[in-house]
């Protein structure tokens, strides 16, 4: 007979409904693009023929998901679960996005509560992650992340609880969510061969992983590509590094990571990417180095400091390579600054916990008082398609875009092609365009003409809010300026 949950674990669980309220608040109406219709597409596609593949409409293109989107099925695979309840394809992203989010918060009170036994220090480290304010922007967009977090959490309070079976199946799911996530694992089996307790559980873990990534892959039939060499690069030099550090004495290793730490705050300091971390969630990154210092001079919790800080600098290297300009990736590593506080909070003496309850307490008044709320207003995709779906004359001509991923979803019943040189049909000129295919526009008769409340935000942040224009025609070399 199964025990009921203790009331401090109800109480911490108690988390998960509020966190759900706030991040539901705080979620975007808008879609990042092309991620995000780079997912719905795929559950689209999942839903149709359980395969991430899909036909932009009758006599459209054949959409395959870009290599980026394509190695992270899970969670399209999640939304085609959603929808099939009959809830709508942006309604499902938005349910799987929230409650992943949620969970982040409780799942991290529940394993610092489980890594340090205090109850106190496991909502500490919860509330940390609810008041974060770059959290709870990048957590605000339909997508993976908040989920390969959610999965990543889940699956080390499964290995804190002993049950290595479901923490391997959740690892695989975290892998196939978000694939850098891999290095986690992998820095996860190298310590638990030190390990002779641990050892014995490593097999059922790692083949329990390999299953379920496999499976995930196989059954859905993912055109899976490696898109950066420098990022599968990483994989053999991370390995050699951990098998090296695993190897050192305890303190030679504490004098290392700690050089590591100053070596990469220095390396990262003026990347755009991590620098916004700093300015808007500076509290919290001072709050875990303060914590770091308590951890990594308590015997008995350092080894949880140097596992924590291990996956910081591991998916840090990856986040550096792939896209070091953007605060969005670095925002996932924030929920381990909230751990490493939680951790602190739980190995202080008794005398000085509330001190540290205190400190928490307002590092997370901070964030709040900084929050950024989840924006109501939709992106320009679905204003220019309801726009220009009366203007498209019966369906007899296919949308010519530089965007079919984004108008694909949205002009279901249309054919949607990719714009390319000599392509005829109903040709748009938009901001996707003006960024992506500046080289082209279009030669014949203007049919429609859409302004006003639309804006397109660029990867430079610069802000496109010129009209879209919707040409019967062909596309040609030239300047689509409109």
């Amino acid at each position: 007979m199964s025990r009921l949950p203790s009331l401090p674990v109800l109480a911490t669980l108690a988390l998960f409904p509020v966190a759900f309220a706030v991040r539901l608040h705080q979620h975007h109406a808008a879609l990042l693009y092309p991620d995000g219709y780079q997912y719905l597409l795929m559950a689209r596609g999942i839903g149709e023929h359980l395969e991430p593949t899909t036909l932009l409409g009758p006599g459209g293109d054949l959409f395959v998901p870009n290599a980026d989107a394509a190695v992270k099925p899970v969670f399209p695979l999640a939304v085609a679960a959603v929808h099939a309840l009959g809830i709508s394809w942006i309604d499902a992203a938005t349910l799987v996005t929230v409650v992943a989010a949620a969970w982040v918060v409780t799942a991290s009170a529940l394993l610092v509560r489980r890594l340090s036994g205090s109850t106190a220090a496991g909502l500490a480290s919860g509330v940390l992650v609810l008041a974060s304010p770059s959290i709870s922007f990048w957590s605000g967009f339909s997508g993976p992340d908040p989920l390969a977090v959610a999965l990543v959490l889940s699956a080390a309070l499964a290995f804190a609880h002993g049950r290595a079976g479901l923490g391997g199946v959740l690892t695989g799911l975290a892998v196939a969510t978000r694939p850098e996530l891999v290095l986690l694992a992998l820095a996860g089996g190298v310590v638990a061969r030190r390990n002779d307790r641990a050892r014995g559980q490593l097999r059922r873990a790692a083949s329990s992983a390999l299953l379920t990534a496999l499976l995930v892959f196989v059954v859905l039939r993912t055109p899976v590509t490696v898109s950066d060499w420098k990022l599968a690069s990483l994989i053999p030099i991370a390995l050699v590094a951990l098998v090296l550090v695993t190897r050192v004495p305890p303190r030679m290793a504490l004098y290392g990571a700690v050089a590591a730490l100053v070596v990469v705050a220095l390396v990262v300091a003026g990347r755009p990417g991590p620098a916004t971390l700093w300015e808007v969630d500076r509290p919290l990154l001072v709050v875990a180095a303060l914590a770091l210092v308590v951890l990594l001079r308590d015997r008995d919790r350092r080894s949880h400091a140097f596992l924590v800080l291990g996956g910081v600098l591991l998916l840090g290297g990856v986040y550096l390579v792939k896209n070091p300009t953007l605060a969005r990736y670095f925002a996932l590593l924030l929920p381990a600054a909230a751990l490493l506080a939680g951790l602190a909070v739980g190995a202080l003496p008794s005398r000085f916990r509330a001190a540290g309850v205190a400190a928490v307490a307002a590092v997370a008044a901070l964030g709040l008082v900084n929050q950024v709320p989840g924006s109501r207003d939709h992106d320009m995709f679905p204003v220019v398609a309801s726009g220009i779906e009366e203007r498209l004359v019966g369906g007899e001509q296919p949308l010519v875009t530089a965007a079919p991923d984004a108008y694909g979803f949205w002009l279901p019943e249309h054919g949607v092609r990719q714009m390319r040189p000599g392509a005829r049909g109903a040709i748009l000129l938009d901001a996707t365009q003006r960024l992506y295919e500046p080289g082209l526009t279009a030669d014949g008769t203007v049919v429609a003409r859409l302004g006003g409340a639309i804006a397109f935000a660029r990867p430079d942040l610069e802000i496109d809010a010129d009209p879209a224009i919707l040409v019967s025609g062909r596309v040609v070399a030239g300047s689509g300026r409109g």
